[in-house]
């Protein structure tokens, strides 16, 4: 009797065991999968603040971009540096190399540098970016740039808008293993002239 009641002792802890573990490495966060930098990178200016669109100046639909750094434990990241650019709703980035015909937008910048407080979070202010037409044939979705850089990473990721037409074309896009988790899902702010999305980053 006493040897039946140690192995079901036995079993059971290794059972509860293997839950455990099991619920350890579902705690784990996946990684943001790594997108190219592009050609259109460059330092952001000092800002006062984090609004892109000068007191909503800028031509677009304006939209609220927030979220949280972890690293792969689920654990915030404070005091990492955030590097964001995009183009300006007409599909025109703000860079010398942009050799495209639509027009730049005097009143937005495009660049902009965050850094991530004790909680691991950051939030801006922006428009909603056109499309950016690499060639005659070729157009890209609508994207916003981030380069994270942590004291000992650094990730370089772009996020996506689920609702766009454009993702399905996309080629860059749709290359990128795990893309779902690139996508933000634009919602109705308390301010009724603002969009907001979520967008975690996983480093």
């Amino acid at each position: 009797m006493k040897k039946n009641f140690s192995r079901r002792k036995i079993l059971i802890y290794a059972f509860f065991l293997s839950i455990a573990k099991t619920m350890k490495a579902e705690t784990r966060c996946i990684a943001t999968p790594f997108q190219a930098i592009g050609p259109f990178y460059k330092e952001p200016k000092k800002k006062p603040n984090n609004d892109m669109t000068n007191n909503g100046k800028a031509l677009g639909k304006k939209i609220k971009v927030y979220g949280q750094i972890f690293n792969k434990n689920c654990e915030p990241v404070k005091s990492a540096r955030i590097d964001i650019w995009q183009a300006n709703s007409l599909g025109k980035y703000n860079h010398e190399k942009d050799y495209s015909q639509s027009k730049l937008d005097k009143n937005f910048y495009g660049y902009l540098r965050l850094t991530s407080d004790n909680k691991g979070k950051y939030s801006f202010i922006s428009i909603y970016p056109g499309s950016y037409r690499v060639s005659k044939h070729i157009v890209r979705t609508p994207h916003i740039h981030f380069k994270v850089t942590t004291s000992k990473k650094l990730l370089i990721t772009q996020m996506y808008f689920s609702d766009d037409k454009n993702n399905k074309n996309d080629l860059l896009f749709n290359k990128t293993f795990n893309n779902n988790v690139l996508k933000a899902v634009l919602k109705k702010n308390i301010n009724k002239n603002l969009l907001s999305c979520k967008f975690n980053i996983i480093i």
